[in-house]
């Protein structure tokens, strides 16, 4: 018998009905499995509810105050007391469902629907298959109702060590070939400097229908980071992007339109406008392949001749393992970026190609570990004026992330983030390793 099998095995009728022995007061949760089956739920949450501190962790008493929770109109404290039951049983259906309920009755549609998604692929008795029928009927319902409107907003606070804020050389002296391999001494600011740091972050995403299969999706972002040591590498990072998708059963297309604006040191360093175009194909319930294209218009205030148009293309496929606690991913992608300007020099444009992958992997509820690797090859189109030979480098990084949610709101997110450029000019060549303890809020 399988776990998700045994855990609905204990799913009785009534379907909201359940109790299971316990090591504490057996009696306590009697009464209110009672007071429950007789339809009074605020009776059974006001017995179950001043023992929350004493109980709370235990599956069965979480599963009851949740469910008296829903029936008194609180379904906060019910998605709460289910979330614990899923922290020490992940398998356990009945809590699964009671979650599915508890965002139902907080009009969080999205999540409801992955708790009966989860609850549908894991071959669960007729009575519960019946269960999740009415539950998507009523999701459906709610769509209709509140027109699907969707927004969601973070902000999100740091603290971390930056390795090499400028991503430059560790070497002090180098040999120019352009001055007969003279060698140079470089100035403190052209190596490496390491930093401790702040930052902050703001998200802010809406969605509403536009028409039959048509959404509109708006979202903005802006980060910005504080370094101790000196601010001449303090950067504020904000972006905004605006466009459509169309969702035509497995297919979805997308388009926007999205501009960035980079300011380094206090002052402009670059702005970036462009469109992105986006194809998904939903393969199997797990597993999905996707293809995207965009086009890129960036601009340097400061350093026009670096003006350029930047073009990308790509595949990814990603797959979900493991009862869709753990998915993995992996893209390749391509391009190539050109100056605008006949003045620029022809070593400011290059080809570039990549390969990326990673995933995820849900040890609890509360816990979450991401991990991520990628490669890109840059060939330069000129000789470099420095080092007489065409630049060729090779950017590798790797990123690895654990998601701690303290609550359904708060949630503590350490990152270590690892690049290093292998060019065969010295002036590109280096290494970087930052560490992040960032504490993220939820607003809505």
């Amino acid at each position: 018998m399988s776990w998700w099998k045994f855990g609905w095995a204990m799913f009785l009728v009534p379907l909201m009905a359940f109790a299971a022995p316990v090591p504490a007061d057996p009696e306590l949760l009697g009464r209110a499995q009672d007071w429950l089956q007789t339809g009074q739920g605020r009776t059974a949450y006001g017995l179950l509810e001043p023992h929350e501190a004493e109980l709370a962790g235990l599956p069965a008493y979480d599963y009851l105050l949740g469910q008296a929770a829903l029936a008194a109109k609180e379904p906060t404290r019910a998605a709460l007391a289910f979330e614990r039951c899923l922290a020490v049983e992940p398998l356990n259906g009945t809590c699964r469902l009671g979650m599915a309920r508890a965002h139902i009755a907080l009009s969080e549609v999205d999540s409801a629907r992955i708790e009966l998604g989860i609850i549908s692929r894991s071959a669960p008795p007729e009575p519960v298959q019946d269960a999740v029928a009415h539950y998507l009927g009523l999701l459906s319902s709610t769509r209709k109702a509140n027109d699907d409107r969707r927004l969601s907003s973070y902000l999100e606070v740091g603290i971390g060590y930056d390795s090499n804020i400028n991503s430059a050389t560790s070497v002090s002296d180098m040999a120019l070939p352009v001055f007969g391999g003279a060698v140079f001494r470089l100035s403190r600011e052209g190596r490496k400097q390491s930093s401790g740091f702040n930052r902050a972050a703001f998200n802010l995403r809406y969605s509403a229908p536009l028409a039959e299969d048509w959404r509109y999706l708006l979202e903005t972002n802006i980060a910005g980071t504080g370094n101790w040591t000196t601010q001449d590498y303090n950067n504020i990072v904000s972006d905004v992007s605006a466009g459509l998708v169309r969702q035509a059963d497995r297919h979805q297309l997308s388009a926007r339109v999205l501009a960035q604006h980079y300011a380094l040191g206090g002052h402009t360093y670059r702005n970036t406008v462009g469109v992105l175009g986006q194809y998904a194909y939903t393969v199997t319930d797990r597993s999905e392949f996707s293809a995207f294209a965009q086009a890129s218009r960036l601009s340097y205030p400061d350093q026009s001749l670096r003006n350029a148009n930047r073009y990308t293309g790509g595949v990814s496929w990603s797959q979900a393992f493991a009862n869709d606690r753990a998915v993995a991913y992996g893209s390749v992608y391509g391009g190539w970026e050109e100056t605008r300007s006949s003045a620029a020099p022809r070593d400011y444009a290059y080809r570039f190609s990549g390969v990326r992958a990673g995933g995820l992997y849900l040890f609890t509820p509360r816990i979450k570990l991401e991990v991520g690797v990628g490669a890109e090859r840059r060939m330069n189109k000129g000789k470099d004026l420095l080092f007489q030979t065409r630049r060729r480098e090779t950017l590798y990084d790797a990123f690895l992330g654990l998601d701690y949610s303290i609550n359904r709101k708060l949630s503590l997110r350490p990152q270590y983030r690892f690049s290093h450029s292998d060019a065969n000019t010295p002036l590109r060549d280096f290494q970087r390793h930052v560490f992040t303890v960032n504490l993220r809020y939820e607003l809505f």
